[in-house]
């Protein structure tokens, strides 16, 4: 059951994504087309580009928190033996979660202060901006609490107990994940 909420969150979260790019792309290439072809544009276009480019990255921070993309620095970890691997995965995500209250107070704050203040154009609120830093710090949070857990409770290599992944890696799993779909007849 929960495995099946993560794989739903994490597809919601990608075509989020996915929807956030589209509009961006649309709304900047089409202002530039109509800026130099009929000296016009669109008015929201910049405001709305660039709250939806501040939504997209911190919605893409849980993503790769999740799929363990971020950058790392794992080169002592990967020389400890398995429970100090794990006694350092415990210790990072305890940090983690810190610097996640510290995002969702902040964020709870600066919504607050700008609900009164509009975009120009837009004429929505100033919060929308500011509540990505909630949404981020509670989702960031989960991803790392599921991570830590998983870390500490599954059977895993002393390969596997690193939090980072590099991208040759990452393709050479979803390779293997794709290949087994296709076995099994179609994507599950």
């Amino acid at each position: 059951m929960f495995i099946r909420l993560t794989k739903w969150v994490t597809h919601a979260l990608e075509a989020v994504i996915v929807l956030c790019l589209a509009i961006m792309a649309v709304l900047v290439f089409g202002n530039v087309v109509l800026r130099y072809a009929f000296d016009s544009g669109i008015a929201i276009s910049e405001e709305l580009a660039r709250l939806l480019f501040v939504w997209l990255i911190f919605l893409g921070a849980i993503l790769a928190s999740r799929q363990h993309a971020h950058i790392g620095f794992d080169t002592l970890v990967k020389r400890l033996p398995t429970f100090w691997k794990k006694a350092a995965i415990t210790l990072t995500g305890a940090l983690m979660l810190g610097a996640c209250v510290i995002f969702v107070i902040g964020g709870w704050q600066q919504t607050l202060i700008n609900l009164d203040n509009s975009y120009p154009v837009l004429g929505i609120s100033y919060a929308w901006l500011y509540a990505v830093a909630i949404v981020f710090g509670i989702g960031l949070a989960v991803s790392i609490v599921f991570n830590v857990w998983d870390a500490l409770t599954q059977k895993h290599s002393d390969a596997e107990l690193i939090l980072t992944q590099n991208l040759a890696e990452r393709i050479e799993q979803e390779i293997e994940r794709v290949a087994v779909d296709e076995r099994k007849g179609g994507p599950q």
